[in-house]
């Protein structure tokens, strides 16, 4: 008999899909926007839909005898995108005139409060409740402690994990190529026994040469903080001092669309901000035969490149964030990353602050040991640099190619051509990242039916819990209930 969960605040259904892939039993979810209800009930049809203020709803009415609460209590003010509200122009009136108007409910009010998990849980006391939020929701709301204790007080333990969505996976679970860094607090009642939510990314070791199951370090003991700012991963083996490893991630060129290379720059019907073009002109400096991605954030970064074999993004400051695939308007990250980088951290914002730049060369490179040929799927790549260079190539008037395309004869040489001086930046081709790649980027079946505008599309993409995470943990949380059953019987 599986369990059975209530997810509160479901929005597009990233933590229920994650937790039925886990085996579990959706009985009932509840969100505020209408477009969210409607995406997630075509995915779990089975299941009964609140379109509902939870803030003002009688918990009485909830499912009774649900084994686990699932609640994604997030305040926008806590996150890093939140940001303010801005008037449209610019770049920005040009991605809202793409991706369409939000309905006002769904834009102004992403989430309900966190008193309403204290309040279900009173009612209906789950074997467990699950919270998925921001890294700022513990370490900048005042009342963090006080909320946490109100739940020790119901009789429940609890435990604060830290984990990006790009190193969280397994045999039977994809990562998700996204950076996406995020706590998820675990409330166990007690008698239960705690799961076990230590993460143990695969890494390659380059001391001992071998892959090993990495640990987490903290940096100054700090327990709850974000990927390369408060902790990092290292070996566990004592012969090499416990060296820093990269765990193993999924490029961002995985969920992204590749025989959809957008608009030449040179032939858009609206031309592209300008801050947007002098960012593309620093990363075709930088890397002119590299496909990059282009992002941008609040306030005064260099907008500096990372090429398509570059190391995942370096440590990032709350201000800029975690950045991946383009910089098109909006004023959050500015960084021009590669495609081999988990894609950044997705926001709820419908203005799409992703763009796909494409230079028109052909690039083609493989490294000794670790390239595969673009005309195969690409496998699980570490977070180091020299992995799948890929780029679409574009002479003598062709247009691009997309990478599903065989290349032309290649030599047996482990080296690369480079062809042909920088391109001008109007031979570019560009487009926002659509809310496809978005979700894939949070790990969403490819088949997922999401329901609204491009612009409410992309916030429910950003809202989304990744549903690799949520499996993870689901099915590390059964595991501790099975072994109350075992013990009970």
């Amino acid at each position: 008999m599986s369990l059975t969960f209530t997810d509160l605040f479901c929005g597009a259904g990233g933590s229920s899909t994650g937790l039925v892939a886990a085996g579990y039993t959706l009985r009932l979810a509840a969100n505020h926007s209408r477009v969210a209800v409607e995406s997630h009930a075509a995915n779990h049809p089975d299941a009964e839909h609140l379109c509902v203020d939870i803030n003002h709803y009688d918990m009485r009415r909830l499912p009774r005898g649900c084994d686990v609460l699932w609640a994604s209590p997030i305040c926008q003010e806590s996150s890093p995108a939140g940001g303010r509200k801005r008037g449209a122009k610019g770049q920005m009136a040009l991605e809202l005139e793409e991706f369409g108007p939000v309905e006002n409910g769904t834009w102004e009010r992403t989430r309900a409060t966190a008193y309403d998990v204290i309040r279900a849980t009173e009612i209906h006391r789950y074997a467990a409740v699950l919270c998925e939020n921001v890294v700022e929701f513990a370490v900048d709301w005042e009342l963090f402690d006080w909320w946490r204790t109100g739940m020790h007080h119901l009789g429940y333990r609890s435990q604060v994990v830290s984990v990006s969505s790009a190193h969280i996976g397994g045999p039977d679970n994809t990562h998700a190529p996204q950076w996406r860094d995020r706590i998820y607090i675990v409330f166990t009642r007690n008698g239960i026994p705690a799961p076990d939510l230590t993460p143990h990314p695969a890494a390659w070791c380059t001391e001992c040469g071998e892959q090993v199951a990495a640990v987490q370090s903290w940096r100054n003991g700090r327990r709850i903080g974000k990927y390369k700012q408060q902790y990092d991963y290292r070996c566990p083996n004592s012969q090499c001092r416990h060296a820093l490893v990269e765990p193993y991630v999924r490029p961002a060129a995985e969920a992204i669309d590749w025989s959809d290379p957008g608009t030449r720059i040179g032939d858009r019907r609206r031309p592209l901000a300008a801050s947007t073009m002098a960012r593309i002109r620093a990363g075709l400096a930088a890397y002119p035969a590299h496909r990059t991605v282009l992002t941008v954030n609040h306030s005064g970064h260099d907008g500096r490149a990372f090429p398509a074999d570059s190391a995942p993004l370096p440590t990032r400051t709350i201000k800029i964030g975690d950045g991946l695939l383009v910089p098109a308007g909006g004023t959050w990250n500015q960084d021009a990353t590669a495609t081999t980088e988990p894609m950044r951290t997705r926001m709820a914002n419908p203005k799409g602050y992703e763009a796909l730049v494409t230079t028109p060369l052909i690039y083609e490179y493989r490294n000794h040991s670790t390239m595969e040929p673009v005309t195969r799927p690409l496998a699980t790549v570490t977070a180091q640099g020299n992995h799948h260079a890929l780029v679409i190539p574009y002479r003598n008037g062709n247009l691009p190619k997309p990478t599903g395309e065989p290349l032309h004869t290649v030599s047996t040489h482990d080296s690369a051509a480079l062809v042909g001086p920088a391109p001008a930046v109007e031979d570019c081709w560009f487009r926002m990242l659509q809310p496809r790649e978005q979700l894939l980027a949070q790990r969403f079946p490819a088949d997922y039916i999401v329901h609204g505008t491009k612009g409410e599309q992309t916030m429910q993409a950003g809202n989304a819990v990744s549903c690799n995470v949520a499996q993870w943990i689901g099915e590390r949380l059964a595991a501790a209930m099975d072994r109350t059953a075992a013990h009970a019987a």
